[in-house]
């Protein structure tokens, strides 16, 4: 989605529709520049900041989403009603979601490596396509699958989420600190201390996301030096991802904003690279000053 990320799968029947969504801390809908730029959301958020959405259209903006949803798309076509907690479809549930599972184990499923590892594990194997598909890659990746998804499932599996970060793999420690950032305050005092090690990680998104589970313990003294080095340093992709994560925390990168300026500069001789981490400092930029000028 141009400047942001978001992973959200779905598994459809004849009268089901199932969506499983990876990253439930995030809104529906991610501020992009390009679609701002338009009639349509700017109609949208127009309606929204006066109250004038109806119900279903205003969940378009609600802040964060449901891990999982059901829809009976012979009884509700516009998909409104969410019926995952609904003990009456828990069968329905439950099979749509092993149905999703087993799609992520059949097909590879490439999108729940962060994008920036995916670029230095295609330099390494010669293609995307191969990155799954080397020894012991079903092994591999029955193991990205389940932590992937144990990442938005809460206190519960904690402890295997902490297991994750001592993995010799950085996309499987890359989701465990993403699970316990997600589980945030909740997780500081048993957690904190172990995320705090990969803030010096030898792989930058895993430097990234613990940075922000340590935010989103209330801490951000200890990592914004490390978001900001990302940001300032890091490749293209690492950059962005850096980025996000500094306008997801709000008035906690309110230390950092001369630095942040620093992040709107191209870097010379690649600024079609740099544009995507360029929208989201200015984006963020603009909610912390005040401000509403936009960059292409």
């Amino acid at each position: 989605m141009d400047e942001r990320y978001d992973i959200i799968r779905m598994v459809r029947d004849k009268r089901f529709r199932y969506i499983r969504n990876y990253e439930p801390l995030k809104t529906y809908y991610q501020y992009m520049n390009t679609p701002e730029k338009g009639a349509t959301m700017a109609e949208l958020r127009q309606l929204h900041e006066a109250g004038q959405l109806p119900p279903a259209a205003e969940n378009l903006f609600v802040a964060t989403k449901p891990v999982e949803e059901l829809y009976d798309c012979n009884a509700d076509p516009h998909e409104i009603h969410n019926l995952a907690q609904d003990p009456r479809f828990a069968s329905d549930l439950k099979r749509m979601r092993n149905v999703h599972l087993q799609w992520v184990q059949d097909t590879k499923d490439l999108g729940l490596i962060p994008e920036p590892i995916i670029a230095e594990r295609r330099a390494i194997s010669g293609s995307e396509y191969s990155i799954l598909r080397q020894a012991g890659g079903d092994e591999y990746n029955s193991k990205l699958g389940r932590i992937a998804a144990a990442a938005s499932e809460g206190p519960d599996v904690l402890p295997e989420l902490l297991d994750a970060l001592s993995d010799p793999d950085s996309a499987i420690r890359y989701w465990g600190a993403t699970g316990i950032g997600n589980i945030g305050m909740a997780a500081a005092l048993t957690s904190a201390k172990s995320v705090v090690p990969l803030l010096d990680d030898p792989c930058s998104t895993v430097r990234t996301a613990a940075a922000r589970a340590i935010c989103r313990m209330d801490r951000p003294q200890v990592a914004l030096r490390i978001l900001v080095n990302e940001l300032l340093h890091a490749d293209q992709w690492e950059r962005l991802h850096a980025a996000n994560v500094l306008d997801e925390i709000n008035e906690q990168a309110r230390p950092v904003l001369e630095e942040m300026k620093q992040g709107l500069q191209y870097q010379q001789g690649f600024t079609a690279k740099g544009k995507y981490r360029v929208r989201v400092i200015n984006r963020a930029l603009n909610e912390l000053q005040g401000t509403s000028n936009t960059v292409r």
